[in-house]
Order: C-alpha cells, then structure tokens, then sequence
C-alpha cells in the first residue's frame, strides 16, 4: 500500500484495496449534482452496485495515463475526497490535475490546498512529470486562488468545450517542476 503524507492530509493510490464503505463514499459523490457542477463532472447513471464492480475493474486493469488518489484527513483517518492526475501525455511530460474534496465540512479548509501540494511534491519528485495543468469555471474563483496559494498561474480565459459540460467559460491555470521547487522551497523559508 502506497501513503503519500502531507500536512493536513494523506493519499493512498486509487490501485490500492478499497473497502465497501470507501467507494460507497465514492459513489454518493458521484451522484451529487451540486458537487459535480463545481468539479466539471455528471452524475452518474451506475447503480451502486454496478459502480462497485466499475471501480473494482478499474482499480485493477484501469488505464495508465493517470495517477489517481483517495485523500484523507491525516488527524482522523476520514475519507474526504480524492484527487489525481490524467491525460498523461508521458511524451510531452505534462498531465492535468483533478480535486474533489466531496465531505463537505472539509471544503474551504485547506484540505485541498494541503493534497494539491502534496501529490505536486510527489510528482514532480519521483517521476518525469515537468507540467502540471487545470482548468476551473470562471467563477470558482476560491478553487483559483487555492492553485495559486500552492503556486499555479493562470495561463488562459476563455470558452473551453468538454462533453460532459458542453462549452463554458474557463480558467487554465499550470505549474512546472522547476516553478513548484522554487515555490516549495521559498514556502520552507518563510518564517511562520
């Protein structure tokens, strides 16, 4: 089992064993409209079952262009979220980054900050990974300046086009290695 540890938080690879509890978590954020909205997704139309067996096969024979994460809270061990990296173009070196913190009460607390930075760190410190990018809604300006306090810049605005969301007003914000090392190290140097 892989733990990738933060500050606030913790990862643990998506490949990794999942109990029953753990993906019906999953599944009612995969069903959660409001949720969804915010992170680009749809609801989906699996039964929790058929979800069950879905995460199951994928867990085991998933694609490998992404890197995906359950992320916890280090102090209770409570599943909150997940997150991870797809479209890895291992080519281009580069790779586009997803959050979801799904337990509400954790939203807006650093929690996503704390695992956005701690999958960089470990990114961008065992693999060839050199570009990490994003893409938010215009008005999720909290998302925005959460990927800017970890050091993302903002790179593009405008209409951006996606199946699931059709077209919509977007943010693309990235990040290299070479830009998340600086940031990180200026970080550990500033005093707090």
């Amino acid at each position: 089992m892989t733990l990738i540890y933060g500050e606030k938080t913790f990862l643990r690879r998506f490949e990794d064993r999942m109990s029953d509890a753990e993906i019906s978590r999953l599944y009612a954020w995969s069903r959660d409209t409001e949720l969804l909205r915010w992170s680009g997704g749809t609801p989906t139309a699996l039964s929790e079952s058929e979800f069950r067996d879905h995460v199951r096969g994928e867990r085991l024979y998933g694609p490998t262009n992404r890197r995906m994460y359950l992320l916890f809270v280090r102090d209770t061990l409570e599943l909150i979220g997940r997150i991870g990296v797809f479209a890895i173009d291992w080519n281009r070196r580069d790779a586009e980054l997803g959050v979801v913190i799904g337990a509400r009460e954790y939203q807006n607390r650093g929690y996503g900050r704390d695992a956005t930075r701690t999958l960089l760190h470990h990114l961008f410190t065992t693999s060839s990974l050199n570009l990490i990018y994003l893409y938010t809604f215009r008005e999720n300006v909290r998302a925005q300046h959460a990927f800017a306090a970890v050091g993302f810049r903002v790179t593009e605005r405008g209409p951006r086009f996606t199946p699931d969301v059709g077209e919509f007003d977007g943010v693309k914000m990235e990040i290299t290695r070479q830009e998340f090392l600086a940031h990180e190290f200026q970080d550990a140097e500033t005093p707090k």
